[in-house]
This record gives C-alpha cells, structure tokens and sequence, in this order.
C-alpha cells in the first residue's frame, strides 16, 4: 500500500511538473512571436522612414551626402518585413498554435531548426532569439520519450 501511494505521488509530482513546463513552453513561443512580430515591424518602419528621408532631401543635398539612407532603408525595410512575414507565417501557426493544439513534437521540430533561430537574430534581434531557444529548450522537456515502467 506504502508503495502504491508512492508511485501515485510521484506521477502527481510528474503531471504538476509537465503543467509547468508546457505553461513555460507556450509563455515564451508567444513572447518570442510577439516580439519578433513587434521588432520586425519597427526594423520595416525605420527602413521606410530612411527611404522617405532619403526622397525628401535629395534635391536639397543631392545623392552624395544621404546615399547611405536609401541603402540603410532598403536593408531595414527588407530585413524588417521578413521577419514579421516569418513571425506571422511560421511562428505563429507552426509554433504557437501547435503548442496551444498539444503538437509538442511538431512544434519541438520546427522550433530547434537552426534556421528559424537565425532568422530571429537576424530580423529581431537577440530578445527573439534567446526567447525562441528557451521555447526549444522547453520543448525538449515535453517531448522527450516517457520513462520506461518501474519494474
């Protein structure tokens, strides 16, 4: 009997503790969503702004001294609206929703693609990135095989 209320304590213990993690898991899929969506958005608007500058100052200074802008603007603009595309596109139904369905295993897949994390460091930033890695990390946790039966 001492046993049995043992083992039952244990996969109590086990359950809380897989709770947690997934509680973990989908905070940060949807902070590192949020975040890559909201940096990629305003890396898109100070490209568009540098373009802008660019167009209205260029018959007062001429190209020489604000060519820089428009080849900042395009990088900003491209970089900026890649990933918000990639935040709306990938993360978010592939990622944050998958968690939210219980595909653990599929969302684990897509998010420990090394691409996808270079992706966030690129067109977010590191706040994307690390957030992204601790959602893989957590992944991991859930989607690792069950312990074999005590003898």
């Amino acid at each position: 009997m001492q046993k049995l209320i043992y083992l039952c304590s244990d996969a109590l213990d086990e359950i809380k503790m897989a709770q947690t993690t997934v509680t973990d898991a989908r905070n940060f899929a949807n902070y590192s969503y949020l975040a890559l969506l909201i940096l990629g958005a305003l890396m898109a608007l100070a490209g568009l702004w540098y373009i802008v500058s660019f167009i209205s100052l260029l018959g007062y200074w001429g190209f020489a001294f604000f060519g820089g802008l428009i080849f900042w603007g395009v990088v900003l603009l491209a970089l900026g609206g890649f990933g918000a595309f990639t935040a709306l596109t990938v993360w978010k139904p592939k990622i944050v929703d998958a968690i939210d369905q219980g595909r653990y295993a599929e969302a684990y897949q897509v998010a420990s693609n090394p691409v996808q994390l270079i992706i966030g460091l690129i067109c977010g930033g590191v706040i994307p990135a690390i957030l992204l890695y601790l959602t893989q990390q957590k992944l991991a946790e859930i989607a690792r095989p069950p312990p074999p039966p005590p003898a």
